[in-house]
């Protein structure tokens, strides 16, 4: 039993080698995910290695924006959990920690935005289908938590937590434009430069989640 607790601890170390050694050449180039051997030299592994954990380096990040998109349901939850706070303090609270955990985070926010069309082209179908089924019961759940907090219909929390999504991935691909893409715009650029993404995240769903109050 001590020999199998022990082998199974270092095969959970390596993998998470893997993932931590994946994340810190990706924050240094976000422009591109880098390759399976390259991960394995910075994680101190041999490249075969990499593949006894992972079958190619795009189940590497997706198993990396997964465990951040259930990380995030769990949050939610947490937020809007049952307590002596009013609905306000707990959008106020949610809004401001939601921001500050996104902002700090834009490795994740490329990460979405390669979700589809990169990431989920180049994994097994068997463990795609994990990934969907799992995060689809955390957002069900997170879900169900906003409903009972803001006294919405069943499904509607499912539904507020897709649209905050979609309203986050689309202003931080709206707002991330590269510098050679603003130089071409020329004076015409200011439209974009002049908007911090921090603050206009923070309004967007403040004016979101604040109407909700009216509808439901």
């Amino acid at each position: 039993m001590v020999r199998y607790a022990l082998a199974a601890e270092d095969k959970e170390a390596r993998r998470d080698a893997i993932l931590v050694a994946a994340r810190a050449l990706f924050l240094r180039d976000p422009e591109k995910l880098p390759s399976a051997a390259a991960i394995a030299t910075e994680a101190g592994l041999a490249k075969g290695t990499v593949y006894l954990y992972f079958a190619t380096k795009e189940e590497i990040f997706m198993d990396l924006l997964h465990v951040e998109r259930v990380a995030m349901m769990a949050r939610i939850r947490e937020a809007f959990a049952a307590d002596s706070r009013t609905v306000d303090a707990k959008i106020d609270a949610f809004i401001t920690d939601y921001v500050a955990h996104v902002t700090a985070r834009p490795d994740i926010s490329k990460l979405e935005s390669l979700g589809y069309s990169v990431l989920e082209r180049n994994i097994e179908q068997d463990r795609l289908r994990a990934y969907k089924q799992e995060l689809g019961s955390a957002l069900a759940g997170a879900g169900t938590v906003v409903e009972a907090a803001l006294g919405l219909a069943e499904g509607e929390g499912a539904r507020v937590l897709v649209h905050s999504y979609a309203l986050t991935q689309g202003l931080w691909q709206a707002l991330d434009i590269p510098p050679d893409c603003l130089e071409m715009m020329g004076d015409a650029a200011v439209a974009f430069t002049s908007l911090d993404f921090a603050t206009e995240l923070k309004v967007s769903l403040d004016r979101y989640w604040r109407g909700l109050r009216f509808h439901a």
